[in-house]
Protein backbone atom coordinates (compact mmCIF):
# COMPACT_ATOMS: atom_id res chain seq x y z
CA UNK A 1 0.00 0.00 0.00
CA UNK A 2 3.10 2.14 0.21
CA UNK A 3 2.82 2.42 -3.54
CA UNK A 4 -0.70 3.10 -3.76
CA UNK A 5 -2.68 6.13 -3.58
CA UNK A 6 -5.19 6.16 -0.71
CA UNK A 7 -8.62 7.61 -1.70
CA UNK A 8 -11.92 8.15 0.52
CA UNK A 9 -13.64 4.95 -0.97
CA UNK A 10 -10.69 2.79 0.70
CA UNK A 11 -10.54 4.64 4.03
CA UNK A 12 -14.37 4.10 4.49
CA UNK A 13 -14.67 0.40 3.54
CA UNK A 14 -11.63 0.11 6.09
CA UNK A 15 -13.60 1.80 9.18
CA UNK A 16 -15.97 -0.15 10.81
CA UNK A 17 -19.52 0.29 10.76
CA UNK A 18 -19.77 0.50 14.49
CA UNK A 19 -17.84 3.58 14.53
CA UNK A 20 -20.79 5.48 14.59
CA UNK A 21 -21.70 4.20 18.12
CA UNK A 22 -18.72 5.43 19.12
CA UNK A 23 -19.29 9.04 19.40
CA UNK A 24 -22.25 9.88 21.89
CA UNK A 25 -25.05 12.52 19.89
CA UNK A 26 -24.04 15.10 23.01
CA UNK A 27 -20.18 15.20 22.28
CA UNK A 28 -19.92 17.89 20.16
CA UNK A 29 -22.68 20.45 22.48
CA UNK A 30 -20.70 19.21 25.20
CA UNK A 31 -16.82 20.24 23.86
CA UNK A 32 -18.40 23.59 22.83
CA UNK A 33 -20.38 24.29 26.30
CA UNK A 34 -16.68 23.55 27.50
CA UNK A 35 -14.53 25.92 25.08
CA UNK A 36 -17.11 28.92 25.90
CA UNK A 37 -16.81 27.86 29.74
CA UNK A 38 -12.94 28.49 29.60
CA UNK A 39 -13.31 31.09 27.08
CA UNK A 40 -15.34 33.25 29.77
CA UNK A 41 -13.23 31.76 32.88
CA UNK A 42 -9.97 33.37 31.21
CA UNK A 43 -11.67 36.81 29.84
CA UNK A 44 -12.56 37.24 34.02
CA UNK A 45 -9.87 36.09 35.08
CA UNK A 46 -7.66 39.13 32.42
CA UNK A 47 -10.71 40.91 33.52
CA UNK A 48 -9.90 40.66 37.43
CA UNK A 49 -6.00 40.99 37.11
CA UNK A 50 -7.07 44.35 34.68
CA UNK A 51 -9.05 45.78 37.67
CA UNK A 52 -6.36 44.90 40.71
CA UNK A 53 -3.90 46.43 38.46
CA UNK A 54 -5.43 49.75 38.23
CA UNK A 55 -6.66 49.51 41.50
CA UNK A 56 -2.92 49.22 42.85
CA UNK A 57 -1.58 51.64 40.45
CA UNK A 58 -5.08 54.57 41.56
CA UNK A 59 -3.73 53.67 45.21
CA UNK A 60 0.23 54.20 44.08
CA UNK A 61 -1.18 57.14 42.28
CA UNK A 62 -3.16 58.68 45.28
CA UNK A 63 -1.86 57.80 48.60
CA UNK A 64 0.63 60.60 48.04
CA UNK A 65 -2.02 62.97 46.65
CA UNK A 66 -4.72 62.46 49.77
CA UNK A 67 -1.77 63.42 52.20
CA UNK A 68 -2.74 66.33 54.46
CA UNK A 69 -1.17 69.70 53.03
CA UNK A 70 0.51 70.51 56.46
CA UNK A 71 2.45 67.11 55.86
CA UNK A 72 4.05 68.35 52.49
CA UNK A 73 4.49 72.09 54.08
CA UNK A 74 5.43 70.91 57.31
CA UNK A 75 8.85 73.19 58.60
CA UNK A 76 11.40 70.59 59.87
CA UNK A 77 11.95 72.10 63.86
CA UNK A 78 15.00 69.91 64.23
CA UNK A 79 16.92 71.26 60.97
CA UNK A 80 15.78 74.58 62.02
CA UNK A 81 16.89 74.46 65.62
CA UNK A 82 19.98 73.08 64.21
CA UNK A 83 20.34 76.14 61.49
CA UNK A 84 20.13 78.19 64.46
CA UNK A 85 22.69 76.85 66.75
CA UNK A 86 25.26 77.14 63.61
CA UNK A 87 24.21 80.96 63.64
CA UNK A 88 24.65 81.56 67.58
CA UNK A 89 27.96 79.81 67.74
CA UNK A 90 29.42 82.30 64.60
CA UNK A 91 28.68 85.14 66.92
CA UNK A 92 31.19 85.98 69.32
CA UNK A 93 30.56 84.85 73.18
CA UNK A 94 28.38 86.78 75.11
CA UNK A 95 29.87 88.84 78.08
CA UNK A 96 29.97 88.00 81.38
CA UNK A 97 27.09 90.36 81.94
CA UNK A 98 24.70 88.52 79.77
CA UNK A 99 20.84 89.45 80.53
CA UNK A 100 18.57 87.76 82.82
CA UNK A 101 16.50 87.20 79.89
CA UNK A 102 19.25 85.20 77.81
CA UNK A 103 20.40 83.23 80.95
CA UNK A 104 16.08 82.47 81.07
CA UNK A 105 16.39 81.37 77.45
CA UNK A 106 19.07 79.14 77.84
CA UNK A 107 18.03 77.29 81.19
CA UNK A 108 14.38 76.91 79.35
CA UNK A 109 16.67 75.33 76.07
CA UNK A 110 18.24 73.20 78.18
CA UNK A 111 15.10 71.88 80.14
CA UNK A 112 13.76 71.07 76.44
CA UNK A 113 17.02 69.12 75.62
CA UNK A 114 16.32 66.83 78.88
CA UNK A 115 12.64 66.79 77.80
CA UNK A 116 13.80 65.81 74.33
CA UNK A 117 16.38 62.86 75.49
CA UNK A 118 13.67 61.94 77.63
CA UNK A 119 11.20 61.27 74.70
CA UNK A 120 13.55 59.88 72.66
CA UNK A 121 14.46 57.58 75.17
CA UNK A 122 10.86 56.08 75.18
CA UNK A 123 10.68 55.59 71.58
CA UNK A 124 10.52 59.16 69.96
CA UNK A 125 6.99 59.70 69.09
CA UNK A 126 6.02 62.39 66.58
CA UNK A 127 3.21 64.00 68.14
CA UNK A 128 5.28 64.77 71.55
CA UNK A 129 9.13 65.33 69.31
CA UNK A 130 7.90 67.81 66.92
CA UNK A 131 6.30 70.42 69.65
CA UNK A 132 9.31 70.33 71.81
CA UNK A 133 11.84 70.93 68.48
CA UNK A 134 9.20 73.36 67.51
CA UNK A 135 9.55 75.04 70.98
CA UNK A 136 13.52 74.54 71.37
CA UNK A 137 13.82 76.67 67.52
CA UNK A 138 11.87 79.44 68.81
CA UNK A 139 13.87 80.09 72.15
CA UNK A 140 17.14 79.71 70.20
CA UNK A 141 15.68 82.32 67.26
CA UNK A 142 14.96 84.39 70.67
CA UNK A 143 18.24 83.43 71.84
CA UNK A 144 20.09 84.64 68.09
CA UNK A 145 18.39 88.21 68.27
CA UNK A 146 19.06 89.01 71.58
CA UNK A 147 22.74 88.02 71.13
CA UNK A 148 22.82 89.98 68.00
CA UNK A 149 21.69 92.98 69.88
CA UNK A 150 24.14 92.81 72.72
CA UNK A 151 26.70 92.47 69.56
CA UNK A 152 25.31 95.75 67.75
CA UNK A 153 24.94 97.38 71.48
CA UNK A 154 28.65 96.69 72.14
CA UNK A 155 30.15 97.66 68.74
CA UNK A 156 28.42 101.21 69.38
Amino acid sequence: MSGQTVNFRDIVQRVPAATDDIAPVDLWPRIAAAHLRRRRQRRLGLTGAGLALAAGLAVAILIPALRSPDNAAAIDWQARAQALEMQIDTLPMPSAGEGSVARTTVSEIARIDRDLQAAYDRGGAKNILVPLWKRRSELLDNLLVERQQQNTQARI
